[in-house]
């Protein structure tokens, strides 16, 4: 049996480690936060970047953009009135987007970052009083849309990718657990 300490730390992980392959600059950083998910999959950093950049990024048209807007608002619009919202979400966590001006707000390795931050004030500082706000992150927010998100991507089978399955199916495996979880700290 896992402690709850051993529990938190893993939750912490895993959110880190998605966030990191969302948030990945290059096909290094990448492969790194990908193995550290403890995937048995074989791939190399280039087929990684390749197969990611299909999915999310492009140049061609991704076949899931990891924006908040564009399943809550408008599948059109980036930028729009979620993406606001978001940022006053930001705000009054105290958290500031490193990527501002750069990438909008509700991008999803942005949001992850967020979350992160969030859990690892409750988890491994013992400072819950943004409890709530995580809470309603994760369960009025981000539950909004990464589960759209999600869908979106794995129905493309064409473009079948089990590195990219992986990492879906370990996002909604965090969802799943955050959302279910009621965050005790040891």
């Amino acid at each position: 049996m896992q402690t709850i300490q051993s529990q938190n730390t893993l939750r912490l992980d895993d959110v880190k480690h998605l966030r990191d392959i969302f948030n990945a600059q290059n096909s290094q950083e990448l492969k790194r936060a990908f193995d550290a998910l403890h995937s048995c999959i074989e791939i190399s950093e280039e087929d990684l970047e390749v197969q990611f950049n299909r999915y999310f990024i492009g140049p061609m048209e991704p076949i899931a953009d990891p924006f908040a807007s564009i399943y809550i608002d408008d599948p059109d619009v980036v930028m729009s009135k979620s993406t606001l919202h978001v940022r006053e979400l930001y705000e009054t966590m105290g958290f500031t987007n490193p990527l501002k001006n750069i990438i909008p707000d509700d991008y999803l390795g942005v949001e992850l970052d967020a979350y992160y931050q969030l859990l690892y004030l409750e988890e491994a500082k013992g400072i819950t009083y943004l409890s709530e706000l995580r809470h309603y992150f994760l369960h009025e927010h981000m539950n909004l849309w990464v589960p759209r998100f999600i869908e979106r991507a794995l129905k493309e089978s064409e473009h079948d990718s089990k590195a990219m399955t992986f990492i879906l199916s370990q996002l909604k495996s965090l969802l799943i657990r955050e959302t279910t979880t009621q965050g005790v700290t040891a």
